[in-house]
């Protein structure tokens, strides 16, 4: 079975090196430098420092090279491959980190 992973680089050359090497089965989609702050009309006004990037891995978890980007936003952000909405909140739910 394949997975789903919402993956944050430090930067886009990083994030471009280890896409590199992702199996060609798997599904990518670049997000870029999301949008941290708007204004009140919605236009952003400051971005994240971190470069992300939704993957579909064809695999069951994502490989060794991925693991250390995986991170884990609420579900489901600004992106979501259609029909893994469900699997996505399960994975978070047990694998968000758990509150102090």
């Amino acid at each position: 079975m394949a997975c789903f992973r919402k993956l944050s680089f430090p930067s886009a050359s990083i994030a471009d090196q280890v896409l590199a090497k992702l199996d060609p089965m798997d599904s990518v989609v670049i997000l870029g430098h999301l949008c941290e702050q708007a204004d009140k009309e919605g236009n952003c006004v400051k971005v994240r420092k971190e470069f992300s990037v939704d993957v579909l891995f064809n695999a069951d978890e994502p490989s060794e090279l991925t693991a250390p980007y995986v991170i884990w936003p609420r579900p489901c952000g600004v992106h979501a491959f259609a029909g893994w909405e469900e699997q996505y909140e399960a994975d978070y739910n047990a694998n968000k980190p758990k509150s102090k």
